[in-house]
């Protein structure tokens, strides 16, 4: 839970410069989509006993979608 809300609002607040960005829809779509369903593995790692890298494999996913977008929000500031 706890990690959950460290990263949801932290991409909550990227996706919202990233769509204010105006980007490609089919790639803000992939964004998101992987962010979600990262998120829901993660939990889900947690609820039902998988073996790492599980985990961390979903945990590295999130993050790289966020980073992703929010490095698509800096190029297009200039």
């Amino acid at each position: 839970h706890l990690n959950d809300l460290e990263n949801i609002p932290l991409f909550l607040l990227v996706g919202l410069f990233y769509v204010a960005t105006n980007p490609e829809p089919s790639q803000a779509l992939l964004h998101f989509r992987i962010f979600t369903f990262s998120r829901i593995m993660h939990t889900l790692s947690y609820q039902i006993p998988i073996r790492q890298p599980a985990r961390a494999l979903t945990f590295v996913a999130g993050v790289g979608a966020t980073v992703s977008m929010a490095v698509h929000v800096l190029r297009t500031l200039h």
